[in-house]
Formats: C-alpha cells, sequence, structure tokens
C-alpha cells in the first residue's frame, strides 16, 4: 500500500567537519536523521529531477508505515516515496536527490548505511549512492536522467528493480539491511559530496514501480594505513605502502609468523593469494584499476586483518 507525505525544505552550504576517533578509526562523517529539517541547516540538500516532478520530497522518517529507526526516536531516519513524481502517467521517472554537505575524502575510506523498502515486494524500489569529486557543487544533471557531477556509482541497490533484492520492511526495525562502499578514484585528498539517488521508472501512484524506502545510520570512516579493519581479532599491526599504488606495493606486518595473504577484487574474487612471514613487496602492476582488500590470515590461528587498497 502505498502512503503520501510531503516536505519541502531549503538548503545551505555550509558545514563544518567532525572528525572524531573510535577504536582506532577515525569518522570521517555521520548522519543519523535525528531531525532531516535541521540537516539543512548544516549543509546536507534536497534537488528533486523527477519527471513530471510531483509534490514529495525527502523527509523525516513515518515509523507508522511500518518501521522504526535503529536508534533514537522512532522516526529517526530519512525517508523518500513515489510521491517524488506526479501522479498522473505510467512512465514516470523518479529521481530525488538528498546531497551530503561537502566532505574531506581520501581513496578507500568506507561508507556504510541502512536502507530498507516499505513495500518494493509489491512496488520495486532502487537506490543509488554517487559520489562527486567537484566540492560543493550540487550538480546532479539537467534531468531524470543524467547524474553531473555524480558520475561515480558507490552503492547500487537493485539496479533491475525486481521484486526482491531491495530489504523490505518487516514489523520493525529487523528490516533495516546494512550496505558497504569505498572511495575510488580520488587523486588524493578531495573534498566531495555524496548523494542519495531515489531513481526508479515506471515510478509514481499509478506505476508498476516505487513505494517508500528509509536509510538511517550513515558513516564514513577512514582505517589508518598500519590498523586495517580488525574482522577477526588479529592483533598485529599491517601496513601498505604506496596506498593508492600502481605497480608495486609493499606489506609489512609488525609480527613475524606464518601467513597467508589474499588479495580480493571489490566483487569478493579472489586475484592473489601467497605465504609471508613478515614483509613482502607485491606486483600488482597486472591488476585493474579500482578497490581491493588485502586479507592476512595467521595461519595457526585463522585470525586474520584485511585492509582496503587501491589500485590506480
Amino acid at each position: 500500500m502505498k502512503n503520501s507525505n510531503r516536505l519541502v525544505f531549503s538548503f545551505c552550504l555550509l558545514f563544518q567537519l567532525l572528525v572524531s576517533k573510535s577504536e582506532g578509526q577515525v569518522i570521517v562523517f555521520k548522519e543519523n536523521f535525528d531531525t532531516v529539517s535541521a540537516m539543512i541547516g548544516r549543509g546536507w540538500q534536497t534537488i528533486n529531477k523527477s519527471n513530471p516532478l510531483g509534490i514529495g520530497e525527502w523527509m523525516q522518517g513515518n515509523n507508522n508505515v511500518g518501521a522504526n529507526a535503529l536508534s533514537g526516536n522512532p522516526s529517526s531516519y530519512a525517508q523518500v516515496d513515489y510521491t517524488s513524481t506526479d501522479a498522473i502517467g505510467t512512465t514516470n521517472t523518479i529521481s530525488d536527490w538528498l546531497l551530503t554537505p561537502p566532505v574531506l575524502l581520501e581513496n578507500a575510506d568506507s561508507i556504510t548505511f541502512y536502507t530498507l523498502s516499505f513495500n518494493s515486494a509489491a512496488y520495486p524500489d532502487r537506490l543509488e549512492l554517487r559520489l562527486s569529486p567537484m566540492g560543493s557543487s550540487d550538480s546532479v544533471g539537467v534531468n531524470d536522467t543524467t547524474v553531473g557531477h555524480f558520475s561515480t556509482l558507490v552503492v547500487s541497490i537493485n539496479p533491475n528493480l525486481d521484486f526482491i533484492s531491495f530489504p523490505s520492511v518487516t514489523t520493525d526495525s529487523s528490516g533495516w539491511t546494512k550496505y558497504k562502499g569505498y572511495v575510488t578514484g580520488l587523486s588524493g585528498p578531495t573534498s566531495c559530496r555524496l548523494g542519495f539517488r531515489y531513481y526508479v521508472t515506471n515510478g509514481g501512484f499509478a506505476g508498476a514501480n516505487s513505494s517508500t524506502i528509509g536509510i538511517d545510520s550513515f558513516l564514513i570512516v577512514r582505517f589508518p594505513p598500519d590498523l586495517g579493519i580488525n574482522e577477526n581479532d588479529l592483533n598485529v599491526g599491517i601496513k601498505l605502502y604506496p596506498n593508492p599504488a600502481r605497480d608495486n606495493v609493499n606489506i609489512s606486518i609488525s609480527k613475524s609468523g606464518n601467513y597467508q595473504v589474499d588479495i580480493y577484487s571489490v566483487l569478493g574474487q579472489k586475484v592473489q593469494s601467497f605465504k609471508t612471514e613478515t614483509s613482502k613487496n607485491i606486483e600488482v602492476s597486472n591488476l585493474s584499476k579500482g578497490l581491493y582488500t588485502i586479507r592476512v590470515i595467521e595461519i595457526q590461528s585463522g585470525k586474520y586483518k584485511t585492509v582496503p587498497f587501491v589500485k590506480e
């Protein structure tokens, strides 16, 4: 069952970047969507390029439709729905954007967020997270099919608009599903904006697609090169340098031992594997450009640590 909501608000491009440390990782940016209207004063921005344009916009969550936020107030999430496009017509395209403030990002920064659809099993939904390396630019293109400066696709949920690929709401917050992406393609630390794009063809009131979606707990973190991601409590320091790398990358393990090192592509495919006792120079010139992860496994205990790596 589709529901109708409306909230239109102004925007501001000024933002004071929050950086803090938690358990060794740097929190570059976080947003829990406690008060969506207040986010606009902190540099968030909404842009609706749907065709034809409807009355709907990104708004405060409405837990009456079947879901509570992951934490805080039950409505502490952002929501958008099928009213982003006009009610008349079945060929309508929704392209409704929610842009972050400018954030200083680096390659291999990890981006996570939670999302769900309230009825994608009946009216399929689609969500994209896109990146622009152009500072405070809000150029999302001129119409519903273009993306402007936000040409880098970080995460795509249900790109084929099927009935099963977008997580759907249950009776409580258990329907929320976590998604993860990484920053790639930057030449160095860069002022960027990220854009959530609710992008659904054949949407709207009379269309076969689009219901209502929510997003919650948006987080960008940076792992120092000697820390890695402690996925299974391997208590060693790991350094990768240079990172990004073009031809060779050096891996340095702080504690000698018997290790297996596996390199995985962003699609989860193992592209290299070898054994080492401590440091090693790795040839990576044959790898395609993009994001990889290097997993160091202590053979005796099975404990491991994973470090992101960017191939230029």
